[in-house]
């Protein structure tokens, strides 16, 4: 079978970044899922690109048959690929979906009237013992990171790592990548703890960026970006997850939540011209 390059660069990867996916728990037909995924999201696999087929993958990697089916069967159920019956598997074309009601990447459309739109695509998930803000805040030695790409509107883009702790809500772990993009993650604590969001307390730094996520939001070498850090509760007292977003420098404002409600009321000074 005759491929392109970044497809023969991303399939002779493969091995590595199944390791790399690999979490405890985790079956690996869905970790297979992950890294379709995710080379998806980031490029590694552009639309229209053709996949190998069963037996190809099955001969590459220390998957067997059945584990290959399921990956590719859910990837074609969450519409990341298309498997068209006697010509093979494709990477199928992408819509720009939108992420509704983010919490904390509320940015003012022009008259400051409304918000503008979110698309946000989902470049990793994995397990990490690396300790930050999150690892006393949460209180585990090991927490999940979820790290996405927010285009703001098609103006700006946000990176965004997002801490929780994984046996407490499943959900993060178990829901397919295309599913956690669009998902807003507030709503999902909600259904799986069955409570709100009820307090978050965030705090603003500036500091340059290292190179791969200066490239993924597009800025120049030694640009100072915001870094706003989250620190989320359940009720008042309960820390529930930590996020990150680093912020490029934009002339829109930047709508900041105290509580976990929605809140899509604006003040009156902001919509004064």
């Amino acid at each position: 079978m005759h491929m392109n390059l970044p497809l023969q660069s991303f399939l002779n990867d493969l091995p590595r970044r199944l390791v790399h996916a690999a979490r405890p728990g985790l079956p690996k037909y869905m970790v297979l899922r992950d890294v379709v995924s995710n080379a998806i999201a980031t490029g590694a696999l552009t639309p229209g690109a053709r996949l190998p087929t069963e037996s190809e993958w099955a001969r590459q990697l220390p998957l067997s048959l059945g584990t290959i089916q399921r990956a590719l069967r859910m990837l074609a159920e969450d519409g990341l690929v298309v498997r068209k019956q006697g010509n093979g598997t494709f990477v199928a074309e992408q819509e720009d979906r939108t992420m509704h009601a983010p919490m904390h990447c509320r940015f003012l459309g022009d008259g400051n009237e409304a918000y503008l739109p979110v698309y946000p695509k989902v470049l990793a998930r994995f397990i990490t013992q690396e300790k930050g803000y999150w690892t006393s805040h949460l209180g585990t030695e090991s927490t999940l990171c979820i790290e996405r790409l927010l285009d703001i509107g098609h103006e700006f883009a946000v990176h965004s790592r997002f801490y929780c702790d994984h046996d407490r809500v499943k959900a993060f772990g178990r829901l397919s990548l295309n599913r956690l993009a669009g998902e807003n993650f507030k709503e999902i604590i909600m259904r799986e703890t069955g409570q709100i969001i009820g307090r978050v307390n965030q705090f603003m730094q500036y500091e340059t960026l290292d190179p791969n996520v200066r490239k993924l939001i597009s800025v120049p070498a030694e640009t100072m970006v915001q870094k706003l850090s989250i620190f989320a509760y359940l009720g008042r007292e309960s820390p529930i997850y930590y996020q990150e977003l680093l912020i490029p420098p934009n002339g829109r404002i930047h709508h900041l939540s105290v509580e976990g409600r929605e809140d899509l009321t604006l003040p009156p000074p902001l919509k004064q011209k």
